[in-house]
């Protein structure tokens, strides 16, 4: 059998399909490839980016890395001198130590040194405040005892006045008593007469009664001449008919300063308040007000006058003070307020016993209440004071103004005994100071 060879063929229908497919492939690649070029150019474009950036970063870092560089070759300068000035202050810091030690010592040594000389300013301070306390006594006493000069000088006229009529009121006295006699010499013989009816009975015992009224006339003028001499207590005229009498009760009446205690002092003040009123010829109405923190009506009755009994009154008043116990501060506005209301009432004399100045009561303010006790005892003796001169004791029309007399158990101080002679002195009346026996 002969072998048949076919003639190929070069180009035919499935080379075509074969191009075709070829080219469908290559097209596809190229396709393919065109997209992968793409995204590679965008990535790499992107990476471009990236590398321009992290040019620019390098770049930068480079100059910051050589500012840096510069900069720490720059503090490795710093810090050697650092370390210089750091040993050099380390030297300073062990002699500052050892000043500071030294100063310690001296501080505590001035501390010490402070609080002596503040201890010693204190103390110059006090007695820099006493010594001025004691000099505006001082003045003030000067003052009172210049004031109290004057008026004993015209005490001492009034009472040269007094003296030079005494010879004369004895005179007098003498007289009246000889004419009593006389008048008893003629009513004896009248009465004689009368009885052996040898003259006209009616007329002799119409000449006895004259007789008679006339000798009680002349015997009440030489009581009242006597009087006048020798009706006074240590230098006070006593007079007054409607009379208060004004008992300071506060606790240093039984004190003889702010801590001794005098067990007659009260007794004493009974029995002067006693003596003035048996002294009292003319009294007729009377009351007695003690005051200390506040004040009441010693007998009761308060508001209105007591009848004077000579025989019983002043026992009376003696036995009531006897049964209370002084006690609390000296509130003398209560006392002149409650006493002035007797003005109305024919009210011509006050005499008041005290040893002290003010202490409470109405005429401080909330800041003068915090001051010390002889500051504001001034403060309300001038208030008091004050209030007598415009209001409690001015002058009216129709009344006398009120004579008070003052009596002070003071034991030698300057302070309370002006105080109470002023208060006598500016409303006509007269003062003494019972000091300690």
């Amino acid at each position: 059998m002969q072998i048949r060879h076919r003639i190929p063929t070069i180009f035919n229908l499935s080379m075509v399909d074969v191009l075709c497919c070829a080219l469908g492939c290559v097209i596809l690649l190229w396709l393919l490839n065109l997209r992968r070029a793409s995204e590679e150019t965008v990535t790499a474009g992107k990476t471009w980016e990236q590398l321009k950036a992290t040019q620019t970063l390098l770049d930068e870092t480079t100059t910051q890395r050589d500012r840096l560089q510069r900069d720490l070759e720059t503090d490795r300068g710093k810090l050697v001198v650092l370390n210089q000035d750091l040993a050099r202050l380390r030297a300073e810091q062990v002699n500052a130590q050892a000043r500071l030690s030294k100063l310690t010592r001296d501080q505590r040594t001035l501390a010490k040194e402070k609080a002596d000389v503040s201890q010693q300013v204190l103390s110059l301070e006090d007695r820099l405040s006493e010594k001025e306390t004691l000099a505006k006594a001082a003045a003030r006493r000067i003052e009172n005892l210049e004031e109290q000069m004057r008026d004993v000088e015209k005490e001492v006229k009034e009472l040269q006045a007094l003296a030079d009529q005494v010879p004369r009121l004895r005179a007098d006295v003498q007289s009246y008593r000889s004419k009593l006699t006389t008048s008893e010499a003629n009513a004896q013989a009248l009465e004689r007469a009368a009885k052996t009816g040898t003259k006209d009975l009616a007329d002799a015992y119409r000449r006895l009664t004259d007789l008679e009224g006339q000798k009680k006339r002349l015997a009440d003028q030489a009581n009242r001449a006597l009087a006048a001499v020798e009706n006074r207590f240590a230098g006070i005229t006593l007079t007054g008919r409607r009379v208060l009498f004004l008992v300071d009760m506060s606790g240093s009446m039984e004190l003889v300063d702010d801590r001794t205690p005098d067990a007659t002092k009260w007794v004493g003040v009974r029995e002067t308040l006693a003596k003035i009123m048996r002294s009292l010829s003319d009294l007729e109405k009377f009351q007695v007000l003690i005051f200390a923190n506040r004040v009441s009506y010693l007998l009761g009755s308060d508001g209105l006058w007591l009848d004077h009994d000579p025989k019983n009154s002043v026992d009376r008043v003696v036995r009531a003070l006897a049964a209370i116990r002084p006690q609390g501060s000296t509130n003398m506005y209560d006392a002149f307020e409650t006493a002035f209301r007797f003005r109305a009432a024919g009210l011509d004399t006050i005499y008041v016993l005290s040893d002290g100045l003010p202490n409470s009561g109405p005429g401080l303010t909330a800041e003068q209440q915090t001051l010390k006790e002889t500051d504001r005892s001034e403060i309300l003796a001038k208030h008091i004071r004050g209030l007598l001169r415009r209001d409690w004791n001015r002058p009216l029309p129709d009344r006398a103004r009120v004579r008070i007399n003052t009596i002070g158990f003071f034991y030698e101080s300057p302070d309370v005994g002006a105080f109470l002679w002023a208060l006598a002195r500016e409303n006509e009346g007269s003062f003494v100071g019972m000091s300690k026996p």
